[in-house]
């Protein structure tokens, strides 16, 4: 399939990669982290919303004091929220092994004056040269324990210059300080428009700081696309301007399938998901229900082309709050291999969402459960915003 030009025309500021791979939670992001990890020679960034000190979180630290020991200088930013309780004595032993270590927004810190602002990312970049982003934290439930399938999750290795980006932004947040050379980056032209290239870049949501990119994303694939839409999505309760693109997306012939959770682990906000479930139906949005473990993924891919991976979940806390970064790609190898994998998780590992089937088991009591969870997530993003709107660009 040929390369569509309207991918490229309309969303600027992609870069050459040498490298792009897909990485999927479990044992493979674990390898290929600490391989990142022992790889390093000069300079280590590690950023992430969850960091458990349990045989993985051990396992990764044993990895970055192997790094320190080398002499690189590790810089280790954790979210105070996502990582409570982080052990005080851990604190100390990474700090005491060379580690840069500090927790993004504490109680009484200047970074916790914007309420509810999470470090949501989770980047790890060495030597400005190697990058993994994606959506998987650092714990046993993404890795896999105790004979339990590993929450389902992705990531994407990167490798090249442009991963000095990466660099910069951990820089920026690490030491608390703005820098000219992000923007540089954010604002030069796309490098090529050679399908055969291929080409990325990371796009930042962080609204309160007037980032609103990661969305801007989602909504220009959906309005591009020609033939077909794969959303991977864990929490999705997404605005009603993105439903509307999809329905009309639908409308026009694109066929639209979303992978949900088939559980959660916040169980209530699955509820509110539910709620939604009619729309979709009748919209001909197909609906499937990883079965398996908790969904944690967050991705989406277009007409077998452009592929989006992150930490941006499909809803307000994502898009309001939260300090979110994807990868978007354009590589043909790439988009055909996530998606022959999307194709057999749809066949093997989940569950078709019927209407009719669903309108049949659910009582009244249960419609009514999913009517106030829905309306509790609706009302909770509208204080959470401050009854400010979003001002939606004109397409």
């Amino acid at each position: 399939m040929c390369l569509s030009q309207d991918y490229l025309s309309k969303m600027k500021s992609y870069q050459k990669t040498e490298r792009v791979e897909l990485v999927f939670s479990g044992v493979d992001y674990f390898k290929v982290l600490e391989k990142i990890i022992d790889e390093a020679r000069e300079v280590l960034h590690l950023q992430t919303y969850i960091f458990v000190v349990d045989n993985t979180g051990q396992k990764i630290i044993t990895a970055l004091k192997r790094a320190a020991l080398r002499n690189v200088k590790v810089y280790m930013l954790i979210d105070a929220y996502g990582s409570f309780p982080f052990p005080k004595d851990c604190v100390t032993d990474l700090r005491n092994s060379g580690i840069f270590f500090r927790m993004y927004s504490p109680l009484f810190s200047s970074e916790s004056i914007y309420l509810g602002r999470r470090l949501h990312h989770k980047i790890i970049v060495a030597d400005k040269k190697t990058a993994l982003t994606g959506g998987i934290n650092i714990a046993d439930k993404y890795s896999g324990s105790n004979g339990e399938k590993p929450w389902l999750d992705y990531a994407v290795k990167s490798d090249g210059a442009v991963c000095n980006y990466l660099h910069v932004l951990c820089e920026s947040f690490y030491h608390k300080r703005s820098s000219k050379a992000l923007k540089l980056f954010e604002t030069s032209p796309t490098q090529s428009k050679d399908k055969k290239e291929k080409l990325i870049r990371y796009r930042r949501n962080d609204w309160i700081k007037g980032k609103n990119e990661i969305h801007q994303s989602y909504m220009e694939a959906v309005i591009n696309a020609k033939t077909s839409i794969t959303i991977v999505a864990s929490y999705f309760l997404p605005g009603s301007a993105f439903r509307k693109l999809l329905k009309e997306a639908a409308q026009n012939g694109v066929q639209i399938k979303i992978i949900l959770a088939g559980m959660s682990d916040i169980p209530s906000l699955r509820l509110a998901e539910h709620f939604l479930y009619d729309f979709y139906l009748k919209n001909k949005i197909q609906i499937y229900e990883w079965k398996y473990s908790v969904m944690h993924g967050k991705a989406m891919i277009c007409d077998s082309q452009w592929v989006t991976i992150g930490s941006y979940n499909l809803n307000f806390l994502s898009h309001y709050i939260s300090i979110e970064l994807n990868s978007d790609i354009v590589d043909p190898t790439f988009a055909s291999m996530f998606s022959e994998h999307l194709r057999d998780v749809i066949n093997n590992n989940c569950d078709e969402v019927d209407l009719k089937k669903t309108e049949n088991k659910r009582s009244l009591f249960y419609r009514f459960k999913q009517w106030i969870a829905y309306h509790f997530y609706k009302s909770l993003m509208n204080f959470m915003k401050g009854g400010r709107r979003y001002k939606q660009r004109k397409h």
